[in-house]
């Protein structure tokens, strides 16, 4: 997995320049076009003076939770993972006021959550509980990670420090899924790693909203695929909430 990361890094290291901008008519052209981002629409070429395109390489905190078996934010605030994007913004209009973006992004699912869960391999089934008493792990962590296809409509204002308002969803295939717990025993930490889920999904896919100015705006997600599929597993469906910082 860390080599994947950073293979995603170095790709987009390659394919973008940064710069300043040249820019007229308000800040809808620009003479700098850095990257292929900028010079494809990801299916054919752009024309010369192409309007000034936003949103192309996204990182978003988020906060990570469940609901179904489990209520909304009763998850630890520590449960924090994050989101990376590499999009094509698309200019439909103009006044370049509309946009569809669409691109390749990665996604790390963090949840601290303080539940067992526990692998039935015989009935193909996964089921949380608490800890017994006494046998509490240091920390215990559920996560996932997943390869995405984000899509969404764009609609901004006009001008480079424009209100912006994105809506739509995204669809991912999971690398892994895992449980971590850590034991102190007699003042050291002892850590253990489980894999192996027999009904995880491999399949997450749910809306998006986006609302900000300029390179901030608070993100959304809302999934709509349950994290385990057995019949009597836990119902799980993820749900993350945060910032998201467009870089360019």
């Amino acid at each position: 997995m860390k080599n994947l990361i950073l293979v995603l890094i170095a790709t987009l290291y390659s394919v973008v320049l940064f710069g300043q901008y040249e820019a007229e008519d308000e800040g809808l052209y620009s003479r700098f076009r850095p990257g292929v981002a900028w010079f494809y629409s990801g299916l054919t070429q752009y024309d010369e003076g192409k309007l000034r395109k936003y949103d192309r390489l996204m990182v978003d905190i988020v906060y990570n939770d469940f609901y179904g078996d489990r209520d909304y934010f009763s998850s630890p605030w520590q449960s924090i993972g994050f989101n990376t994007s590499l999009m094509f913004d698309v200019v439909l209009t103009q006044a370049n006021t509309v946009s569809f973006g669409w691109g390749i992004g990665f996604s790390h699912f963090s949840n601290r959550s303080n539940l067992q869960f526990t692998r039935d391999l015989v009935n193909n089934a996964t089921t949380i509980a608490d800890y017994p008493i006494g046998f509490e792990p240091a920390k215990s962590k559920f996560g996932a990670n997943y390869i995405e296809v984000p899509l969404e409509f764009r609609f901004r204002t006009k001008g480079h420090q424009h209100f912006k308002f994105m809506i739509g969803g995204k669809i991912g295939y999971r690398l892994n899924a895992f449980t971590k717990e850590v034991y102190r025993i007699e003042g050291k930490n002892y850590a253990t790693k489980h894999y192996n889920f027999p009904d995880s999904n491999p399949l997450r896919y749910g809306a998006t909203v986006r609302i900000g100015i300029r390179n901030w705006a608070i993100f959304g997600a809302y999934y709509f695929s349950p994290l385990f599929t057995g019949e009597g597993s836990a119902d799980l469906t993820p749900i993350s909430m945060g910032v998201t910082l467009s870089l360019f």
